[in-house]
């Protein structure tokens, strides 16, 4: 009786597991991006925003762009909507900046990729984080590169 009912069952629970992997992987859920970036900067210092996107495995996919919109402090657009550099290993994509000398705080970083997933179904998938320019660290800056000179 225990054999009958296991060879019931079997089907359906591997039928569940194969739908809900389909719809894991097929709705784009299966594809994430992975911040690498992260960092404090200074005013005027040369920044990146740099992520990795990735299947659920880690592999990369085939991505047909990332484009990137980072929000100053206060909430409006400095960078808006711009297209970022594939670079190795595979799946790296980046976007180079310098940040604002006159703008201190916390930076959003939004990105949206557009993934191809298998069947030839595109989706856009998205993910954000933060950066901070901080106005001790350029008086750190100064306050180390300033010569003293003593006039007797």
């Amino acid at each position: 009786m225990e054999k009958k009912k296991l060879l019931v069952l079997l089907p359906v629970i591997l039928g569940i597991a194969i739908g809900f992997g389909y719809t894991y992987y097929s709705t784009g859920i299966g594809a994430g991006i992975t911040w690498v970036s992260g960092t404090e900067y200074q005013g005027g210092e040369p920044g990146s925003a740099i992520i990795r996107v990735t299947d659920v495995f880690g592999r990369p996919i085939t991505v047909n762009g990332c484009n990137i919109t980072i929000y100053y402090p206060d909430g409006s657009v400095w960078i808006d909507d711009q297209a970022m550099t594939a670079r190795n290993p595979p799946g790296t994509y980046v976007y180079q900046f310098t940040t604002p000398f006159d703008k201190v705080g916390n930076y959003h970083e939004y990105v949206a990729c557009e993934v191809q997933l298998p069947g030839g179904r595109t989706v856009t998938i998205y993910n954000d984080k933060s950066f901070h320019v901080s106005q001790a660290l350029s008086l750190i800056n100064d306050t180390a590169s300033a010569q003293i000179r003593i006039i007797s």
